[in-house]
């Protein structure tokens, strides 16, 4: 049976969300595996463990990879280990840093297991030249990912035409959303360097903590109503001084996924009760509100593919995006 070997043409273009994404939609009877990695452990396997707990996969995998390897010798020794019972969709390396030993190591991967490539590429990134001659036939097809919405018919014109030029059809085109963009509210904790007061009265913590924060509000003077305008707003935290209730009470009766509480100041307790009714995170930090803001600038920076909502809004993206077509057939022929 064909495996399908996803590959990247640079560092942080996608492959664990197309991977994961096609995986998905292709159903549990494709097998989602990680090849090799220049980093260990690696946390893209962890996460297709977590997306897939109860899925066999084959000991010894990935296997580590550093630069001095015989990437053939090795590549030879992972076909062993790695060729499934079924179709699979295997996930190219990654954490090199480098998109020249990424793909050295793609290549002689993709050969050793007689793989068809899906290449993952970006506007900013797209070197059609440069894949073809890495993969050659094996290459199947192209998906653009991280496509601007406002640049997506300029996309659509340059970089599709410029893969097919190559005689290298595009899959489609995944426009930027927000959703992919969001930390979680760990890691607006773990960023402003945060106590989650109310962890204990919190039935599922990590499914809380794990929650998308896709948009920031401040808790301030307001001409309308704080309902009316938290409700202007879905998934958001809400930062907001530890001693202004009215405004936490507006926040919590909105999608809010967490409170940031700032100055240090605890809220009554009133505050707590419908906190735990709702089930939000409140997050403690001492510093001023205005700072606070200003630190959550670079909270984007901390944020990873690595969460299951992002899973599955990716693989919402391709199906909307993408004509998989092909990509089904060559996987369950």
């Amino acid at each position: 049976m064909p495996i399908v070997y996803i590959a990247g043409d640079a560092p942080g273009v996608g492959v664990t969300a197309v991977a994961t994404g096609i995986a998905s939609l292709l159903g549990d009877a494709v097998t989602l595996l990680k090849a090799a990695s220049f980093r260990s452990p690696d946390p893209d396997a962890d996460f297709h463990r977590a997306l897939r707990p109860h899925a066999s996969e084959p000991t010894g995998l990935p296997v580590t990879l550093d630069s001095s390897v015989d990437l053939p010798t090795v590549a030879k020794q992972m076909s062993a280990l790695l060729l499934p019972d079924g179709p699979a969709i295997v996930e190219g390396v990654s954490g090199s840093g480098t998109a020249s030993d990424n793909l050295r190591a793609d290549a002689a991967i993709a050969e050793a297991l007689d793989a068809r490539v899906v290449l993952v590429s970006s506007p900013a990134s797209a070197d059609p030249a440069r894949a073809t001659a890495a993969f050659g036939g094996r290459l199947i097809g192209a998906v653009v990912n991280r496509v601007p919405a406002h640049g997506l018919a300029a996309a659509q014109t340059e970089t599709s035409t410029a893969f097919e030029n190559q005689g290298v059809p595009v899959i489609g085109l995944v426009p930027e959303d927000r959703r992919m963009l969001a930390p979680s509210v760990r890691d607006v904790a773990a960023h402003l360097g945060a106590e989650c007061i109310n962890d204990g009265d919190l039935e599922a913590p990590d499914v809380a903590l794990d929650a998308l924060v896709e948009h920031f509000m401040l808790g301030g003077l307001f001409l309308d109503t704080g309902v009316y305008v938290f409700g202007k707003r879905e998934e958001k935290a809400v930062i907001v001084r530890g001693d202004r209730p009215d405004l936490q009470m507006a926040a919590l009766e909105t999608s809010t996924v967490c409170l940031v509480l700032t100055e240090g100041r605890r809220p009554v307790q009133y505050i707590d009760h419908h906190a735990e009714l709702n089930q939000v995170p409140m997050l403690l930090v001492d510093r001023p509100t205005l700072e606070t803001m200003e630190a959550l600038h670079s909270v984007g920076e901390r944020a990873t593919f690595h969460s299951a909502h992002k899973a599955k809004r990716f693989a919402e993206l391709l199906s909307a995006h993408c004509d998989l077509t092909q990509l089904t057939a060559t996987s369950t022929a």
